[in-house]
């Protein structure tokens, strides 16, 4: 029976999960969805037996269908991510994402209080801070408070771990308890070992080594195969983030690379938004895809800012909102599309843009993430940021960038670029056409003057939106 190492990835839409041979060779992928709910304006909640549910099912989908020995698995995904629960490690409340705007206020007088802006990626230490105030019966019962990838290593081995930690002065000007925050843990590390009662309902081996990961994010720039300095990757699923290989001691030291990077709060969650709000039907992505590929770039001078959940960047605001200008009588369904996903391109581009300002040089640009299957949108970005754009054979970038780090904690590399190397092929190149490129180049323009033209109606809106919240309550 042969070796083989499994690389989870705990999304904000899905969880994936990833088969490989020790010699990188990717044997079968598994995705269980659940569910975002909103139960009060600004909420974006998830139960965490819903993780836990997705990570068995596909465990077992996995090993059903390929009869291979599962060595080792790692575990990254979404953050910040608050999952709160009790000494049994059941949750005493449903997870607060990354995307939940309700610690928001909370967090803009947190960091203000430091003499600092809310970090680009948001802040689990103001989400407790929130959970403290909001939810003080639930905060009271909790033992340990941790993240989305920490809860399900903790489901596997029955031990708590922290596999993204925070500054000492950001928890403490939360008033976070340390006693309440598991032992922190750096990527790779093995955390612990697959209990009888974990192996019996995911079929994995007793006694495996379970290995920290990290946030999806930086799982996929691993996972994507960039190595050298200003090397990049786009990796797009529910939102998107751009990040690149910077010099030694300039970016943020991660998996043994410096990373610089920034976030957008809506990528591929804007075209689920479309399909399930306002067309409210089941229809394929590729039917919708395959409509905005029958609009010309530029969808008749229409334009969309998919601040559909506010941003993070390169505008931290949370009260943005999304929209379309320059909407004619002469646009259908297929020019929302067509805009929509342009909007998301710009969107990334604004982003690249940032990390430049900020020092970073780009040259070779990877995709991964959902959007990497679309090669409507891989074009779209390939011309939005007028630079060639590769992709990797596993699109699912965060899932081998895990089992890269399961691959090294058993000792099948012994460094991350053999194992990089070996795990990571490059099967797409998708290079810019130049006169769609030209087109985007003014289109970026007028994209980049939505956010401050519509900044004062859109903060308005959302005070509106608040007022009558609390009159209708």
């Amino acid at each position: 029976m042969q070796d083989v190492v499994l690389g989870l990835d705990a999304g904000t839409s899905s969880l994936k999960a990833g088969l490989f041979t020790l010699s990188g060779q990717a044997l079968g992928l598994a995705e269980a969805v659940y569910p975002l709910p909103t139960p009060e304006p600004g909420a974006m909640e998830q139960d965490p037996h819903d993780w836990w549910a997705a990570l068995t099912s596909v465990s077992r989908q996995l090993l059903e269908r390929h009869h291979a020995r599962v060595v080792a698995l790692a575990i990254g995904g979404q953050a910040p991510t608050l999952s709160a629960v009790d000494a049994e490690l059941e949750p005493t409340h449903p997870a607060i994402t990354w995307l939940d705007q309700r610690p928001a206020d909370t967090a803009e007088q947190l960091y203000a209080g430091l003499g600092q802006t809310v970090p680009i990626w948001g802040s689990w230490p103001a989400q407790i801070a929130w959970f403290a105030h909001a939810r003080p019966d639930a905060f009271r019962r909790s033992r340990w408070l941790m993240g989305c990838p920490d809860y399900l290593a903790a489901r596997l081995t029955g031990e708590p771990s922290l596999s993204l930690a925070w500054p000492a002065a950001e928890l403490e000007v939360a008033s976070v308890d340390p006693r309440r925050l598991p032992t922190p843990v750096e990527p790779g590390e093995v955390v612990g070992r697959v209990t009888p009662s974990a192996a019996e309902v995911t079929s994995l081996p007793v006694g495996i080594p379970v290995v920290a990961g990290f946030v999806d994010g930086i799982m996929g720039v691993l996972g994507s195969g960039v190595e050298r300095p200003g090397d990049a990757c786009i990796n797009s699923g529910t939102s998107g983030t751009f990040s690149v290989v910077s010099q030694p001691r300039t970016g943020y030291p991660v998996l043994g690379l410096d990373i610089l990077g920034a976030a957008t709060n809506t990528s591929g969650k804007a075209l689920d938004w479309f399909a399930e709000r306002i067309i409210r039907q089941e229809i394929a992505y590729e039917t919708l895809l395959a409509e905005a590929a029958g609009v010309p770039p530029g969808a008749h001078g229409l334009l969309f800012l998919p601040h559909l959940a506010g941003e993070r960047a390169p505008e931290r605001d949370p009260r943005s909102r999304g929209a379309w200008a320059g909407l004619t009588l002469e646009h259908d369904r297929r020019h929302l599309l067509r805009a929509l996903v342009e909007g998301v391109a710009f969107g990334l581009r604004s982003l690249g843009e940032w990390l430049e300002l900020n020092g970073a040089e780009i040259r070779e640009v990877r995709c991964v993430g959902g959007q990497a299957r679309s090669g409507l949108w891989n074009q779209i970005k390939a011309d939005v940021l007028n630079r060639p754009l590769l992709v990797p054979e596993v699109v699912e970038a965060a899932v081998v960038g895990a089992a890269i780090l399961a691959a090294l904690a058993v000792g099948a590399y012994t460094c991350r670029q053999d194992a990089t190397s070996a795990m990571v092929r490059i099967v797409g190149r998708f290079e810019p056409d130049p006169h769609a490129a030209s087109l985007y180049e003014k289109l970026y323009t007028a994209y980049r003057e939505l956010y401050p033209a519509l900044h004062a109606t859109h903060w308005r809106l959302h005070d509106f939106t608040r007022s009558a919240d609390r009159e209708a309550t």
